[in-house]
């Protein structure tokens, strides 16, 4: 109901069946979104990460970024501070530790999170599409362990 009055009920609806296909709930064929097989395929995506055992471009090594797609046996991740993007192989990213929630679930990206405050489903779907996770947890106002759905409620 305060979805609704928020303007918020299509996000609330994208995330409810991410998480129910995440269960293994979705639908009676028991199909599996792109969003979930992404996951299996390439966890870190829609995560911040720090790279690091990079050779051809050392200077990059400590860098934290976002694992925006995963083609061709590489990551693709969008740097902080700038507007430079790499390709990365997994064993030269890992979570950044600091963006993790305590529970050790993934952390919602900062744009996603305001996309879900301001109910905007389009940007939600595309997340979800490129491998993030509704059960993606973000913290506000020093309370941790908040999820995407809790957000868009």
């Amino acid at each position: 109901q305060l979805a609704k009055k928020k303007g918020h009920a299509e996000c609330v609806k994208v995330l409810s069946e991410a998480a129910a296909a995440a269960d293994g709930r979705a639908g009676a064929a028991g199909a599996c979104s792109g969003a979930a097989a992404a996951a299996v395929d390439a966890p870190l995506l829609g995560q911040r990460v720090v790279l690091g055992g990079l050779s051809s471009r050392p200077e990059l090594n400590g860098q934290r970024g976002v694992a925006r797609s995963f083609e061709g046996g590489r990551y693709a991740v969008a740097l902080e501070g700038g507007g430079e993007s790499v390709r990365v192989r997994p064993g030269n990213l890992s979570p950044a530790a600091a963006e993790r929630a305590s529970s050790g679930a993934a952390a919602a990206p900062d744009e996603v999170v305001a996309a879900v405050g301001r109910g905007d489903e389009t940007v939600v779907l595309a997340w979800l599409d490129s491998g993030g996770r509704a059960d993606a947890t973000y913290e506000r106002g020093g309370v941790s362990g908040l999820t995407l759905l809790m957000g868009a409620a």
